[in-house]
């Protein structure tokens, strides 16, 4: 585990995956539960069940933010390993079903999608350990991009990073909307929601939207 933090009744452990990819995994335990999900496994299966066992408790699925090489590499191994079911939105499905060719293609490596993914569909609530987990669909890096908003804290994958935001020129990518899916994002989670994004370090959501108000907004 690189790093780890803690929300009420939740850990948050980050997984920072090898290169060329170096992409945050998270690992989110509800701790009276000892329930976990394992957030976009990009790579370095062994050291992220290694870090689920050492955090104790059982894994209940995989959840991903969206389908890139980088964020999928590991699923498969990840899933095998343990039996568990890997959860994505379903406009995603090309992205993931696309995901070893785009991998040859852009940085000539081998990444092996998910064997199986239970598609949802719009912005349902999930759970862990019985507790409400939202769904925000949040397309523009990718069809079916999502973040996932917690008591405290969100996983918002690549659609925003700490000063940055997901590129657009990769297949199924919208540029004005990821702007729209950002802005709608921003001004519905609380300015103290700590935003954990799929690269780099986390910051909060009012500095997420002081920061977007200069760089989007005419």
């Amino acid at each position: 585990m690189d790093e780890s933090f803690s929300f009420g009744n939740f850990d948050v452990g980050v997984v920072v995956t090898a290169p060329p990819w170096y992409q945050n995994c998270y690992l989110v335990r509800h701790r009276p539960s000892g329930a976990q999900v394992i957030v976009d496994p990009g790579g370095d299966a062994e050291r992220i069940l290694a870090a689920a066992e050492a955090a104790g408790g059982g894994v209940a699925a995989i959840w991903l933010t969206h389908g890139h090489p980088d964020h999928i590499g590991a699923a498969d191994a990840v899933q095998r390993a343990l039996g568990v079911p890997c959860l994505a939105h379903a406009d995603e499905r090309p992205v993931i079903e696309g995901a070893e060719r785009i991998a040859a293609s852009l940085m000539g490596v081998r990444v092996q999608a998910p064997g199986a993914c239970d598609y949802f569909e719009g912005t349902p609530s999930l759970a862990l350990g019985g507790v409400p987990v939202r769904v925000v669909h949040t397309p523009g890096h990718t069809p079916g991009g999502v973040c996932y908003v917690f008591p405290g804290f969100a996983l918002t994958g690549d659609t925003l990073f700490n000063h940055g935001v997901g590129r657009t020129d990769l297949p199924g990518g919208d540029g004005p909307a990821l702007v729209a899916s950002i802005t709608r994002f921003l001004e519905d989670v609380p300015g103290e929601t700590t935003l954990f994004s799929g690269h780099g370090p986390a910051w909060t959501a009012a500095e997420a939207a002081e920061w977007w108000r200069r760089v989007a907004m005419p």
